[in-house]
């Protein structure tokens, strides 16, 4: 059984005498951002379960992530299933997050299933039970998608901003024009594009002491998506190295910001010093990065995942002095301060000539990591060389070697464990050899005495000599 996620949002909000309920869009058919999608059939099946099902927030009404145990400020009480989507009604019990939902300054949630099939929407192979799906050829290679044909509802939480872009088109619909939903559950291949974060998805780490050169890796992900020219290149698979792209100039590598993904071994992977790098901007060193306001905490959150796959602690968040902030006009932030600039300066020296460090720091373990190796390996081919010297002197006083030197390199070749085997057997063989006794002498006296007896013994029995 899997885990996975799907954000959508609310579509409208009704008072009652005794309840506030809150209708919500939850799933499509269609495949997400993510990488996956459900098949109508176990739609149909799975959306009874989400019924007394949780909704939910973090701690001290926080909507910026999942939490394990989220506060929960609801119950869904009614599902339905128009056409091709699922609908689903919750009863908002805490009074806080109605308001927030009344006055339109909550609305996306993100829902959390439990798959029990998957499978490949192009080959149909079943990847329950991979490890990781994702990993299997058509889905690596942007053929396919994986394809969730039996799972169950666990929860829903409220997030602070719309992973997939028809969540927040749905909220904005839900308090202003009432988009007809048949329209709604198509949004994934008719909505605009529009400036975002990138959906975050885990991917393989690479090595944590893995180097970074923007430029290098910037040109391998080009080749991997299908470049180096844009006129090959598949967008969907290009974006996926970033935290930010630009719905309305996706055609172009221009559009991209923030890559901390390279490709190894024909597969992407985030980079640790990509992650790093991409926060750093993101917070505003080396002139932060021009990203619309609205966008950065989703795309800090974005980075925060990242930082979890490597067990790191993130930054805390703060609002960027950068090129974006810089636009909205002459005095937005009380105008240029010397000190100001001088300390960010500092700031940024200060956190250059850390990185600089941890690149030597790793530099320098890494050789002596080497280093180590490098005589581990020699030890081992002495030790190997002195049993190999062993059990040939065995072998050989146990007369079991005819030719020493084809001897000792058919030893050589051997691992540890034969060539103490061998040597045991011919220390057996030793032993035997040694307490060997020889047969009894024959009788070795002199023939005419022996030749007399018997000729005087015939003489007596019968009367007799021969001669």
């Amino acid at each position: 059984m899997k885990k996975h996620r799907f954000f959508a949002a609310v579509h409208s909000i009704e008072t009652g005498e005794e309840e506030n309920l809150a209708t919500f869009y939850i799933m499509n058919t269609t495949v997400n951002l993510n990488g996956w999608g459900v098949s109508d059939k176990a739609l149909e099946e799975a959306l009874p379960t989400i019924l007394r099902k949780l909704i939910g927030c973090g701690p001290d009404y926080r909507i910026d992530a999942h939490y394990p145990e989220p506060i929960g400020v609801g119950r869904f009480v009614r599902s339905e299933k128009p056409d091709g989507y699922a609908m689903g009604t919750a009863e908002i019990t805490d009074q806080k997050v109605w308001e927030h939902l009344v006055s339109g300054e909550w609305g996306p949630i993100s829902v959390v299933i439990h798959s029990y099939r998957e499978t490949c929407s192009k080959c149909l192979q079943d990847l329950t039970h991979e490890e990781d799906p994702f990993k299997h050829d058509c889905i690596a290679n942007g053929e396919a998608y994986l394809l969730i044909e039996s799972f169950v509802f666990e929860r829903a939480d409220f997030i602070d901003y719309p992973a997939v872009p028809q969540a927040g088109l749905i909220n904005v619909a839900a308090a202003e024009t009432q988009v007809p939903l048949e329209l709604l559950a198509r949004f994934y291949e008719t909505q605009s594009h529009q400036a975002s974060a990138v959906s975050w998805n885990e991917t393989p780490t690479a090595p944590v002491d893995r180097s970074w050169d923007v430029d290098a890796t910037e040109a391998r992900v080009r080749a991997w998506a299908g470049g180096p020219g844009k006129e090959g290149v598949d967008w969907a698979k290009y974006l996926t190295a970033f935290a930010w792209y630009d719905g309305d100039d996706a055609e172009n590598f221009g559009g991209y910001k923030l890559l901390h993904h390279d490709v190894v071994d024909g597969r992407l992977h985030v980079v640790w010093s990509g992650v790093v790098a991409a926060m750093q901007a993101l917070l505003g060193a080396r002139d932060g990065v021009d990203l619309p306001q609205g966008d950065r905490r989703p795309v800090y959150n974005h980075l925060v995942e990242e930082y979890g796959l490597f067990d790191k602690d993130p930054p805390e968040y703060h609002e960027s002095q950068s090129k974006q902030d810089s636009a909205q006009g002459p005095g937005a932030h009380g105008g240029s301060n010397p000190e100001e600039k001088e300390r960010k300066n500092q700031l940024d020296n200060e956190l250059q000539e850390r990185v600089t460090q941890l690149e030597n720091q790793i530099k320098d373990e890494t050789k002596a990591r080497e280093a180590a190796d490098e005589r581990v390996t020699e030890l081992e081919a002495k030790i190997h060389a002195e049993i190999v010297d062993r059990v040939l002197e065995a072998r050989s006083k146990a007369g079991l070697v005819t030719d020493v030197d084809a001897e000792r390199e058919m030893l050589s070749g051997q691992p540890e464990a034969i060539l103490l085997q061998l040597e045991a057997d011919a220390v057996k063989t030793a032993k035997r050899l040694a307490t060997r006794t020889d047969p009894k002498a024959k009788y070795a006296g002199h023939s005419d005495e022996l030749k007399t007896a018997i000729e005087d013994a015939r003489q007596r029995l019968f009367g007799r000599r021969n001669t």
